[in-house]
């Protein structure tokens, strides 16, 4: 049991250092954004690659490296009414194949992002305004994937407890 105790640690470290991530990621583009705007219109003279490296890194980093903490936090939307009207042993059955469902989309969606991002490691694109490679910034949506995935595998166990994130009522109040 001290295993996977150590375990669930590792993956929570590793998902707090990606959400820190996120979150870094977000006030750049706050920060980058108005400084852009203030020097474009105060001064004339845009920051050169602004909305490039905003577009390209920051907003990929702010939006895909979150997945696992967002799912953590059971704000994935669902629809409910039907499955609400079943009985318990039918519903278990049908949170078990929702969950199969959105995991397999998830594994698929890793493995072409994770082909795209090997594609753009080995071409040499740049940004159009910067001397800046693009192929880093396509390893980040993978890597956001990659976390939400494990962390839906090992959800997956804690369905029949009615534990599992996916299938929270709704997201704790901060």
């Amino acid at each position: 049991m001290s295993v996977l105790r150590a375990i669930g640690k590792v993956l929570w470290c590793c998902e707090l250092a990606l959400v820190y991530t996120s979150v870094v990621a977000t006030i750049a583009i706050m920060c980058l954004t108005s400084a852009d705007a203030l020097s474009r219109y105060l001064f004339n003279r845009p920051i050169t690659g602004a909305y490039e490296i905003t577009e390209k890194y920051l907003m990929v980093a702010a939006i895909f490296l979150g997945l696992s903490y967002a799912y953590r936090g059971g704000v994935f939307i669902r629809v409910t009414f039907l499955v609400d009207r079943l009985s318990r042993p039918l519903q278990l059955s049908v949170n078990y194949a929702a969950h199969l469902v959105s995991l397999l989309f998830c594994l698929i969606t890793l493995v072409a992002t994770g082909q795209q991002a090997l594609r753009g490691l080995r071409e040499e694109t740049t940004l159009s305004a910067l001397p800046l490679l693009v192929g880093p910034a396509y390893c980040l949506v993978p890597l956001g994937f990659f976390a939400l995935t494990i962390l839906m595998l090992i959800d997956f166990t804690r369905i029949r407890s009615g534990r599992s994130y996916l299938f929270r009522e709704e997201a704790p109040s901060a």
